[in-house]
């Protein structure tokens, strides 16, 4: 957060270190990288998505949009506790084709 704040460019410059400095780095494990690109992916979809709902005007999805998110986390934390790979719909596909 006092990256993203303090800079003017913060998140894009987070963004680039995640991409470049973990999902791209072959010396981080598999794992790591995997749900690092998954998180990337899924902040990309979520700012499309309220750009979206902001041009159409359309507040009410809002909250659905943030209890999707909470879920989908939720879901992934739990898989990553247990060793598992989350797989979420259109993201994990994208992230394996970004790892290998």
């Amino acid at each position: 957060m006092l990256i993203e704040d303090s800079l003017p460019y913060g998140e894009l410059l987070l963004f680039l270190i995640l991409f470049a400095g973990v999902v791209r780095n072959p010396q981080i494990p598999y794992f790591i990288r995997f749900n690092g690109c998954q998180a990337l992916l899924l902040e990309i979809a979520l700012i499309i998505f309220s750009y979206v709902l902001k041009i159409i005007q359309f507040n009410e999805l809002g909250s659905f949009l943030f209890i999707l998110i909470v879920a989908i986390f939720i879901f992934s934390f739990i898989q990553c506790l247990y060793g598992i790979e989350p797989e979420i719909p259109f993201i994990s596909k994208s992230a394996r084709i970004q790892i290998n």
